[in-house]
């Protein structure tokens, strides 16, 4: 199993007693401390329609919600080239 990765920089709070029922949790991002894990981390990046981006996940353990990186890759299937021999020829 993978090592689990958590960003520095984002803290996840519960609610407050008074939020309602809708609000999961409270989020504070240092954005220096974030922009720092990433500077070093820049294997943990990928790229998301032409934009470097930072893969979380939101999970909920024992001590309430939190993010860790996901740092799941899917492998890539290589395509065969199309093969003429022994083929029957196409119907159009």
């Amino acid at each position: 199993m993978p090592e689990t990765i958590y960003p520095k920089g984002i803290i996840v709070f519960p609610p407050h007693s008074n939020a309602p029922d809708f609000v999961k949790a409270s989020v504070k991002i240092a954005l220096n401390d974030l922009v720092t894990f990433c500077k070093n981390n820049p294997n943990l990046l990928d790229d998301y329609k032409g934009t470097t981006q930072l893969p979380l996940q939101l999970l909920e353990g024992d001590k309430g919600l939190y993010f860790k990186v996901d740092t799941f890759k899917p492998e890539k299937q290589e395509q065969a080239p199309p093969s003429n021999d022994n083929d029957e020829p196409l119907p159009f």
